[in-house]
């Protein structure tokens, strides 16, 4: 059985991430998608860009309540602080690489640098930049992705990473030069700067953090509908809304995937009965835990942990 990747994701969404080599702030591998449960990335947030690049296999992308389904070839650069995550519903595995680089690397060379990452981060600012092989400076940005993955210490297809004692000049360079592929691409999504829609839009994602912050510190409590909302200072039925445009699922659909990671991390981890790991993750009794554990990973709970 692969190893499973598991992120960082605090309680306000956002990632804690590991770089390669804690001293330099790039991660870049080649990964199949299949290193997450279920085929689905946990949703978070960085102040990092983040770029895809899609070697096979479909990758359903989720970025700030809108969905893209990129092909082979095709891939994505997430901007700064924004909801996203890669999926595929049918849990057909993509392989993908990946390379997330933080601007500290950067916005503060000069002033004008600063300015042009001020500029291109601003939430009314794209999303997100789709990348496609048919045109040419998005083939560049493509191009610069696989560069970073060869380039980065610690790099590269996952289980033979390149050497962490490698040079981090070269990685340096080609990650400062994909920013700068793409700094200037973004594009204010829905008028000149900041402006009422903007305002709206900020306070849905607080409100959103608000009602994933509480599930991800009390999901063993029994959560209702109205604990959630009451979290995020919305109606019941926005509550849902809000999770269906900015989380891609529902509260309750959320809540027991909480649950169900922190099984699995018990079952791994712990020598607890079914029953001491149905309580300790919120489920109301053993038999509904391994039910939903079963609908969820595709196993019992006892199969799970009996795997090598």
């Amino acid at each position: 059985m692969r190893p499973m990747k598991r992120i960082t994701v605090l309680s306000d969404l956002s990632e804690r991430i590991e770089y390669n080599i804690p001293e330099l702030p790039i991660y870049a591998r080649c990964d199949p998608l299949s290193i997450f449960p279920d085929c689905r990335c946990p949703c978070h947030w960085h102040r990092d860009l983040e770029f895809i690049h899609v070697i096979n296999g479909d990758l359903h992308h989720f970025v700030n309540g809108r969905v893209t389904v990129l092909h082979p070839g095709e891939g994505v650069v997430v901007n700064s602080s924004r909801l996203h995550y890669g999926f595929s519903p049918t849990r057909q595995d993509v392989r993908f690489s990946c390379a997330v680089i933080s601007p500290s690397l950067f916005e503060h060379l000069t002033p004008s640098v600063t300015a042009r990452c001020e500029r291109a981060f601003a939430q009314h600012m794209d999303d997100c930049l789709l990348l496609t092989p048919d045109v040419g400076w998005q083939q560049d940005v493509l191009m610069g992705i696989e560069r970073v993955v060869r380039l980065a210490p610690g790099g590269g297809v996952r289980g033979s990473e390149n050497r962490t004692d490698m040079s981090p000049l070269p990685a340096v360079a080609a990650a400062i030069e994909l920013c700068d592929m793409v700094l200037d691409r973004f594009r204010p999504n829905g008028g000149d700067g900041p402006g009422e829609d903007e305002s709206i839009e900020q306070r849905n994602r607080m409100s959103v953090l608000g009602m994933t912050g509480l599930i991800q510190h009390r999901f063993r409590d029994p959560l209702g509908l109205d604990d959630v909302a009451a979290a995020g200072g919305v109606s019941r039925s926005q509550c849902c809304i809000l999770f269906r445009k900015y989380v891609g699922r529902t509260p309750n659909e959320y809540l027991t995937e909480r649950r169900v990671e922190e099984a699995r991390r018990l079952l791994r981890e712990t020598n607890g009965s079914i029953t001491e790991i149905a309580r300790a993750c919120g489920f109301s009794t053993a038999s509904y835990f391994v039910n939903v554990f079963r609908k969820r990973v595709g196993v019992t709970p006892g199969a799970f942990r009996s795997r090598p």
